[in-house]
């Protein structure tokens, strides 16, 4: 299987090529990148997280905020929830996880960005 061809390393390398190419605005680029890893590793939340994250950039709320909701609640899946919620309007909502997030995972990168989508 071509799956496991591919190490650990392997795919982290590829989702932060995508992560790159996404804010290059290469956002094709980087959907054919996060759809490679999602096939690679379709139990983990890489691949779709920067799914959410291209339908974000282009503007994509309805599909973002679908892919997010699929996700298992991690604090990546939790925080962009949040942001995508905001932009689409759904202000309540969105505070409402975005603080959760800040006061279960108070220390991490997650929090920073939660704070300053509050902000």
């Amino acid at each position: 299987m071509i799956s496991e061809a591919f190490e650990t390393e392997d795919v982290r390398l590829l989702t932060d090529i995508g992560f790159i190419a996404l804010s290059r605005g290469l956002d094709t680029h980087a959907t054919a990148i996060f759809e490679g890893v999602r096939a690679l590793r379709p139990r983990q939340e890489a691949g779709p997280l920067g799914l959410a994250l291209v339908h974000m950039f282009r503007g994509e709320l309805d599909q973002a905020v679908a892919g997010l909701r699929a996700l298992p609640p991690s604090d990546a899946a939790l925080t962009f929830l949040g942001i995508a919620l905001s932009r689409q309007g759904a202000q309540a909502e969105a505070r409402d996880i975005l603080a959760d997030v800040i006061a279960t995972a108070p220390d991490t990168p997650f929090a920073v960005l939660a704070r300053e989508a509050l902000g």
